[in-house]
C-alpha cells in the first residue's frame, strides 16, 4: 500500500487561517533575521506582525490598533529602543500591554537600558529565539479568550 510521503520543508506547511479580531504583534526593529523568525511563529498562531524602523512609525501602528504584544530590538540603532519603550509606556500607561525587550547575552548595559525603560521581560537574544513559539502560542491563547470573551 502506497502512503503519503510528507512533504519535509517547513515552509511548504500552510499557516493557520488569522485569528478574527486579534491584535497584532508588533516588532520594534531592523533585524531582518529576526523579524522574519518571529513573523513566522506569529503566523504559525494566527497572529500578524507589524514591524516598525522608526518612532514615526511605531506612533502610526499604534494609532491602528493596540498591540497584543511588542518585541524590542534592545541592540538596533534605530529607532532608539529605549526611547520606544517609553513611548509604548507613556501612550498606553500601565496598560496589559507587554513589551519583551531582547539583547545579546553579554550586553548587559542594553539589557538593563531595556528594564529601566520599562520592558515588561528583557531575555538575551537566544533565549527568545528558544521561548518565542511558547511566548506566541500564549498570546494567540490569550487572543481568543479576549475574543471569546468581547
Amino acid at each position: 500500500m502506497l502512503r503519503p510521503v510528507p512533504d519535509p520543508h517547513p515552509l511548504a506547511t500552510p499557516y493557520p487561517p488569522p485569528l478574527q479580531g486579534a491584535r497584532p504583534v508588533f516588532a520594534v526593529m531592523s533585524d531582518l533575521l529576526f523579524r522574519s523568525k518571529i513573523d513566522d511563529a506569529a503566523r504559525r498562531n494566527g497572529l500578524e506582525l507589524r514591524v516598525a524602523k522608526s518612532l514615526e512609525q511605531l506612533e502610526r501602528h499604534l494609532g491602528k490598533s493596540e498591540p497584543s504584544v511588542v518585541f524590542v530590538d534592545l541592540e538596533a540603532d534605530s529607532p532608539d529602543p529605549t526611547a520606544a519603550i517609553r513611548a509604548l509606556r507613556e501612550r498606553a500607561g500601565e496598560s496589559a500591554v507587554r513589551v519583551i525587550g531582547f539583547a545579546g547575552h553579554t550586553n548587559i548595559a542594553a539589557i538593563e537600558a531595556g528594564r529601566a525603560a520599562g520592558a515588561s521581560l528583557v531575555l538575551a537574544r537566544s533565549g527568545l529565539a528558544s521561548q518565542l513559539p511558547t511566548l506566541l502560542e500564549r498570546v494567540a491563547e490569550a487572543e481568543r479568550a479576549r475574543g471569546d470573551s468581547g
